[in-house]
């Protein structure tokens, strides 16, 4: 039996197929700022004004916060709204998911009649948030000028904007230190998201509408960085209202420190430098913020050999290679 044994070969090993989780990869395009020369001065002189109108209100938002922050929603507001209008594309009238490029003025995401007789839409309008335009229409598009292709998605935009961050905003504030005692101070950090809504997000909202693939993106911190200064802007908001955070711990006893004053212009703050120097400097554009490690891929393990997960090395008979 022995003999017997000795005899047949020793059993192979089978090849082992080591799977691992594929890492997600964006998708989207950075956001074109549209070639009119009203749009590039606009764009150039909001970047300006929008951070001098929150200096000059200063003194009144340390002495009365709230009347003051909510009044300052309805000029920040329509700035932003006017910048969205006049300066990009809206959601469906450029490729924003797709290597099809930016736009060309004056052209649309038409729908083509298919041979079965249906209509069908462009990658564009789908990535873009599902906004459509039937054949035989205007060329008049979100660069033209048109009530529909700028003022209505402008309008819609406003009401996603104004709705739907605020709250989870509101939820991150909390959690990084905002004060929940007094709850007389809740709806201060409330509008104080709010704030931080309009100058981050409309634009995006506006660009890419309600897109899954885009706000995976911005979920992921993965949108590219702009010549518009749209997602510098949310990004640079963001951090400078966490290091705005800084001056409230520092015992001066001062009454600008109290909440929410440095923190929102810390938001103001980083919001124009980010735009500056995307906008302005041209700095970084198409560039993604990269916060995950090298995606790993498939590979067969030959007979013998053992994969080191951790190196991504091949271990064989002891020896690393």
């Amino acid at each position: 039996m022995s003999s017997l044994t000795q005899t047949l070969p020793p059993p192979q090993p089978q090849p082992q197929a080591m799977s691992s989780s594929r890492l997600l990869t964006p998708t989207t395009l950075p956001i074109p700022l549209l070639s009119s020369q009203l749009a590039k001065r606009y764009s150039y002189a909001q970047t300006v004004l929008v951070p001098v109108y929150y200096y000059l209100r200063a003194s009144a938002l340390v002495a009365d916060p709230i009347p003051t922050m909510l009044t300052d929603l309805l000029v920040i507001g329509l700035a932003q709204a006017v910048f969205c209008a006049v300066c990009l594309p809206s959601a469906g009238y450029w490729v924003s998911g797709t290597t099809g490029g930016k736009i060309v003025e004056g052209t649309a995401t038409a729908t083509k009649p298919s041979k079965s007789g249906n209509r069908s839409v462009s990658g564009a309008a789908g990535a873009g948030g599902g906004l459509r335009k039937k054949a035989g229409s205007s060329k008049t598009d979100a660069a033209s000028g048109s009530f529909n292709s700028r003022v209505m998605p402008t309008f819609f935009s406003l009401v996603l904007t104004l709705f739907l961050p605020p709250i989870p905003l509101a939820v991150m504030a909390l959690v990084l230190g905002a004060p929940l005692y007094p709850t007389s101070s809740l709806p201060t950090t409330l509008v104080l998201a709010v704030h931080v809504s309009l100058l981050g997000f409309l634009p995006i909202f506006y660009t890419h509408g309600v897109s899954s693939p885009a706000w995976r993106d911005v979920a992921a911190a993965w949108l590219p960085f702009d010549e518009a200064g749209v997602w510098a802007g949310t990004v640079g908001g963001m951090v400078g209202g966490w290091i705005g955070a800084v001056p409230m711990a520092l015992d001066w006893d001062r009454e600008w420190q109290k909440w929410p004053c440095t923190v929102l212009w810390g938001v103001v703050a980083g919001w124009a430098v980010g735009r500056v120097l995307t906008s302005v400097l041209r700095l970084g554009i198409g560039r993604r913020i990269n916060l995950s490690e090298h995606e790993e891929r498939d590979e067969v393990i030959p007979a013998g050999g053992v994969a080191a997960a951790t190196t991504g090395k091949m271990v064989t008979d002891g020896k690393i290679d």
